[in-house]
């Protein structure tokens, strides 16, 4: 017995203009589309019931390619500094929340929406005796209070391999730490398996709400033992349905190996995960000239050349495809040097994540690869009160190319990179195919809507070769879909940010409703 939807627009996403008024499905699957009399004199007695969408679109439901499941969900339980516009504001909302491990965290400031930028004096009055430690919106700058400091056991004078220590000009630390010298925090940050469960759920069941039923996470090395993490993952998973496609950071590739996971169906493993370079909004990322805001720095190298040939190599012997996180332009010329050199297993496609700087003759290169590209069109908005400045006019031609990534033949799959942004599709459906923000018009670079959706339905199933069951809706698929108040083809501009997500659709099965806005039979 099954459910019959009719009158609606259920666009499958096999092709550009391949839609359909009615669809059936029973068991979970999807068993056959067309006009709503055929499906009923076909299935007759199999139809239970009858959901009329009156006029509403349905998409496959969506993946997001690249974000940090755990991350996510225990993002949603702190201080979200992004809510604040004033420092004031933000310290008081600080002091009340609970610790965690014993130490202080507020989530995704942006001191470029701040009236002030947080210093390590303001954090040290917040919190003279206890350890604090407020993110950057991009997670690879960190500051942090003396008590912590110190509790790290560093200096101002520690070098560190891949990150930095920021000073001040009387050559004092200044609290800021840049991405390798954030890594001694995660091992006092780690959760617990009971821990690691609750930000899964919750991770989930947000998720839910923005019409994402999978994702591709990488978040193995940062929440406690690797059989814990994995532990939590098989359950929460299993419990919920919710398929998981996990990214083997390079730091515990050798135990992942060893423990050799027997894994459910709700989990797969993907490519070994490394980082190139570190973020645009904190002068991280790894830059072919310096800076246009300063020239001092390019940015940082978290792995040399040499390094980085190392681990493609280590990551070949166990034959595995890698993905780097590279968003500078020297980032992206250091890697895909190593993949000329090393090239993916036949077969295979080495992951690109970010490319967020991209000068023409590495497209030229990228071209000649297999490679699947994960991008971040929200970036666009996420960075458009900065990247000007850090970028400049000129060089920001190159930067937020999604059409000229698109025109690589990579494989495209969409992502938020959440908690680092928000996962809510319709702001990467807007980026890509308006392309403008702030003072930024990156409107010759845009997607067509079909394109863009593409992103967060087939593609990251292609990725993953579960598109034979997932990613489009065609009979035999996972009954897996969004029902959409109005159809994305038909809206533009801000249109796109407000269209209502009426239900989110697992192997048949509501995960989430808004309203019951349906009409029943």
């Amino acid at each position: 017995m099954g459910i019959l939807y009719v009158n609606g627009i259920i666009r499958t996403m096999a092709h550009e203009h391949d839609v359909h008024p009615a669809m059936f499905i029973e068991a979970g699957r999807i068993v056959a589309m067309g006009d709503e009399g055929k499906l009923r004199r076909r299935f007759g007695k199999r139809v239970e019931s009858i959901e009329n969408l009156n006029g509403k679109a349905v998409y496959p439901a969506f993946t997001d390619a690249h974000i940090h499941l755990i991350g996510y969900g225990e993002a949603i339980g702190r201080v979200d500094a992004s809510r604040y516009m004033t420092l004031e504001e933000l310290g008081q909302a600080f002091l009340k929340a609970e610790a965690i491990n014993g130490i202080h965290v507020a989530e995704g400031y942006d001191e470029t929406k701040l009236d002030q930028a947080p210093t390590k004096a303001w954090l040290n009055q917040l919190f003279p005796t206890e350890p604090a430690l407020l993110k950057r919106t991009d997670r690879h700058t960190v500051l942090v209070n003396d008590v912590l400091f110190e509790q790290l056991g560093y200096k101002a004078s520690t070098v560190i391999e891949g990150g930095k220590i920021g000073l001040l000009d009387s050559g004092e630390a200044d609290g800021f730490l840049y991405d390798a010298a954030m890594e001694p925090l995660y091992a006092l940050q780690a959760g617990s398996t009971e821990r690691n469960k609750s930000s899964l759920r919750a991770a989930i069941k947000d998720l839910y709400r923005h019409g994402i039923v999978a994702a591709h996470t990488e978040d193995l090395s940062y929440h406690g033992a690797l059989n814990e993490v994995l532990s939590a993952y098989k359950e929460v998973t299993e419990e919920t349905g919710f398929h998981a496609h996990l990214l083997v950071h390079h730091l515990v590739l050798d135990e992942f190996i060893q423990a050799n996971p027997v894994l459910p169906d709700t989990l797969s493993i993907g490519a070994i995960k490394l980082f190139v370079d570190g973020a645009l909004g904190g002068r991280t990322a790894l830059l072919h000239r310096g800076y246009s805001d300063d020239p001092t720095t390019r940015g940082i190298e978290v792995h040399s050349q040499d390094q980085l040939e190392q681990l493609v190599k280590r990551a070949r012997s166990y034959g595995f495809t890698v993905a780097a996180h590279v968003i500078g332009d020297l980032a992206i010329e250091r890697f895909v040097d190593v993949l000329e050199k090393y090239p993916a297993p036949k077969g295979t496609r080495d992951r690109i994540i970010h490319a967020t700087v991209v000068r023409p003759e590495l497209l030229a290169r990228i071209r000649k690869l297999p490679v699947l590209i994960d991008v971040q069109p929200v970036f666009l908005l996420d960075d458009a009160d900065f990247a000007e400045a850090r970028l400049g006019l000129k060089r920001l031609d190159s930067a937020y190319r999604l059409k000229s990534l698109a025109g690589t033949g990579a494989l495209m799959c969409g992502g938020s990179d959440a908690p680092i942004s928000n996962p809510d599709v319709r702001r990467a459906l807007y980026a890509a195919t308006v392309g403008k923000a702030g003072r930024i018009n990156k409107s010759n670079e845009v997607l067509s809507m079909y394109e863009a959706l593409l992103l967060f339905t087939k593609n990251p199933h292609v990725a993953t070769e579960t598109h034979g069951r997932k990613g489009m809706l065609l009979p035999g698929y996972d009954a897996d879909f969004v029902i959409f108040e109005e159809d994305f083809y038909r809206l533009a501009d801000e249109q796109i940010l407000t269209n209502r997500l009426v239900e989110t659709v697992q192997q048949g099965k509501t995960v989430y409703r808004q309203e019951a806005s349906l009409t029943t039979t």
